[in-house]
């Protein structure tokens, strides 16, 4: 579809290699016969008969079916509302590390007790905006207010819809990262000011 580009992380795929070619891991205490087949063994049975039977690129196709499909319905992430008023708040990603890290030759890199703020070492220089493509007010408004350089990244919705409305780059939220920024709301612009993350939080 014109104006999306996406990269595909054959996870399925992956995952389904990884049940034929498991490696045993050894016996761990007492064991006892079994009567009846696990739940691995029929999954790594019923991939190998897929795969002796020429399965293998209709497994391929109907994994990137889905995944094409999820991207099509993004679900937003328990939690995220659609704000009802303007905000702004500040967020600090300051972090203190909890054991002491050495290298290979047990030499001190990072002490315990350290307060580590991955703004002071990579700064942000773009603004982020979370949004809930479902939402035209949502798209309308990174159409009005983002610079070429700042990244959208979908909570909801279609990626395919929003690139194609927008024109532009589509990102997918990275598992934990919304949270991490502390988003509690869409839409949401994020942007660095000090040493803080700014949130603002714009209701439509």
């Amino acid at each position: 579809m014109t104006g999306v580009r996406i990269t595909f992380i054959a996870g399925a795929c992956l995952f389904a290699a990884q049940l034929v070619n498991a490696e045993s891991l050894g016996t761990y205490g007492r064991t006892y016969p079994i009567k009846e087949r696990d739940a691995i063994s029929a999954m790594k049975d019923a991939v190998r008969k897929k795969l002796a039977n020429g399965g293998k690129e209709a497994m391929l196709r109907g994994a990137q079916e889905r995944y094409m499909a999820s991207l099509n319905n993004v679900a937003t992430p328990a939690g995220i509302r659609p704000a009802r008023s303007n905000a702004v708040r500040l967020v600090d990603l300051t972090e203190t590390v909890k054991e002491t890290i050495t290298n290979g030759n047990g030499v001190v890199v990072v002490a315990a007790g350290t307060k580590i703020n991955p703004l002071v070492i990579s700064p942000l220089t773009k603004k982020l905006f979370f949004i809930d493509a479902r939402d035209q007010r949502q798209l309308l408004l990174v159409k009005k207010l983002a610079e070429p350089e700042d990244k959208i990244i979908l909570l909801g919705g279609s990626v395919f819809k929003a690139g194609e409305f927008l024109k532009r780059r589509i990102y997918l939220d990275v598992p934990g990262f919304h949270t991490r920024m502390k988003i509690k709301n869409l839409p949401s612009i994020v942007s660095q000011e000090g040493d803080k993350l700014k949130v603002q939080e714009v209701a439509q």
